[in-house]
């Protein structure tokens, strides 16, 4: 079986007269662009143009759905129901489909964001939420997550999922992950040496050295990073130097729920 993995990034979270991240540099090296709703980020004229970015450069798009907490920038939490989740995600994924659809553009996965992201990994309610938007929406949305917990329950509900690892963002030896207010530079080799790390194990070390499990069959690099487009082509580089193609999220998924293919 082929050693393949996928790129992708959080775009399109800049607002008004705010830029945030360079999505220009960043795109044209991922293979999936999750791209802001406007719950944490984004207007209707970011969300356009990150569209036809990520279309000029033959990128799949994704709606990064979130709290509503556009203060926050969606890293805050929210005690929310199952159809209040799903409620705000069919929302923001709508919200995007309409650009998709003047652009004509095809959305093709949906992916939590900040404390929403983050909760989803190990929430029943949250989790489900999502789950249950998506498959009100399109039963053929990948959704794009992480943990063992959130694996098994994408496969329970026979969604089709996506496994990502995060290089740029350090997690606790019980597996929580560490969310910066602020996004810190990080060493462009070093994080190609853990992209790889944690595609090879399937696991990643926490600040305290231990492993931890983590399902990788795509990496995350957060595009409000200082040089997440220096992150980005350190990892294309070091991929392709150890034989690794890098593909688009479809061909990581065969259409059968639980069956998405797990690196070798």
């Amino acid at each position: 079986m082929a050693r393949k993995i996928n790129l992708n990034s959080d775009m399109g979270e800049s607002f008004g007269r705010y830029k945030l991240g360079n999505d220009e540099a960043l795109m044209p090296l991922l293979t999936a662009a999750n791209v802001a709703c406007g719950y944490h980020a984004a207007d209707p004229a970011t969300m356009r143009s990150s569209l036809r970015l990520a279309k000029q450069h033959g990128v799949g798009v994704g709606a990064h759905i979130s709290y509503p907490d556009l203060v926050g920038f969606g890293r805050r939490d929210m005690i929310l129901s199952r159809e209040e989740v799903a409620d705000i995600t069919v929302h923001q994924i709508g919200a995007l489909w309409g650009f998709c659809q003047a652009e004509d553009v095809p959305l093709e996965h949906v992916k939590g964001h900040g404390y929403l992201g983050v909760k989803s990994w190990a929430d029943e309610v949250t989790l489900g939420g999502i789950i249950d938007g998506m498959l009100s929406v399109d039963p053929n949305l990948i959704l794009l997550t992480t943990s063992p917990f959130a694996v098994e329950q994408c496969q329970k509900a026979g969604i089709p999922y996506v496994a990502e690892g995060y290089v740029d963002l350090d997690f606790t030896p019980d597996g929580k992950v560490m969310i910066e207010k602020e996004k810190q530079a990080r060493d462009p080799a070093t994080m190609a040496d853990r992209a790889v790390e944690m595609f090879e194990k399937q696991q990643t070390r926490a600040v305290d050295g231990s492993w931890i499990d983590m399902p990788t069959q795509s990496i995350c690099i957060h595009g409000d990073g200082p040089n997440a487009p220096e992150i980005a082509a350190a990892l294309r580089e070091r991929f392709e130097a150890e034989g690794i193609e890098i593909v688009g999220l479809r061909e990581l998924w065969d259409g059968e729920p639980g069956t998405a293919q797990a690196a070798e």
